[in-house]
């Protein structure tokens, strides 16, 4: 039997209880770091979803609106889970049939908030309508103005109870629509130009922070 030398075994031992404690701490305090940024990512991705998924509803009115060649509208109906739906079935703002809606489930983090609350919107509007241009532009969050699309694929305003036109008094019809994550209160917004094109963005960098498309 090969006998092993006492100077081998010495040389051949295991980590101190002191060595064990000091990587955990040092394990703790990285977890400790990371676990903040990801929640933070967690939240803004919560957020960028929401208001993805929105504008993606907004294109999907518009394509029922040309190829139905009617008026459709969208709302955001509140609860403890918000949802948003095109109204095709006519049946008005608070009720959704699901059958013939098409319908998203907005993430309980994230609340629909109007134009009032939101922050910087004067640097919004100059980012996505012309800054000489003659634009009536209505916040979507209001049940008495929905986003609306006609058949020609072009936002308009039936506000009112009227024909839902494409220009009213105050000029062409455009579209803003915020929303805001709860617990990170990071922002988000979908436009809607005159032309109908439905734009994403997020407002970063704090009270004087900037929007910016993705």
């Amino acid at each position: 039997m090969t006998k092993i030398s006492k100077s081998r075994l010495s040389t051949e031992r295991g980590f101190t209880l002191i060595e064990l404690v000091g990587v955990v701490a040092v394990l703790l305090v990285v977890a400790g770091m990371g676990v903040p940024n990801f929640m933070n990512a967690m939240r803004m991705a919560r957020l960028k979803g929401a208001v993805s998924d929105f504008a993606g509803l907004l294109q999907t009115e518009r394509i029922r609106a040309v190829d139905g060649d009617n008026f459709y509208s969208t709302y955001v109906l509140a609860g403890n889970s918000e949802q948003a739906f095109v109204d095709i079935a006519g049946l008005g703002a608070t009720t959704i049939d699901t059958t013939k809606d098409p319908l998203i489930q907005i993430n309980s983090e994230i609340v629909q908030k109007p134009v009032g609350a939101a922050p910087n919107t004067a640097s919004l509007q100059a980012l996505f309508l012309p800054a000489n241009a003659t634009v009536a532009l209505y916040d979507g969050s209001v049940a008495a103005n929905p986003i609306t699309f006609g058949p020609r694929g072009l936002p308009c305003y039936a506000g009112g109870g009227q024909v839902c036109k494409t220009r009213v008094a105050a000029g062409d019809v455009a579209y803003w629509i915020f929303f805001q994550n709860n617990t990170s209160t990071n922002w988000g917004a979908v436009t809607v130009t005159p032309a109908g094109r439905v734009r994403r963005w997020l407002f970063t960098g704090g009270a004087a922070g900037t929007w910016s498309s993705y």
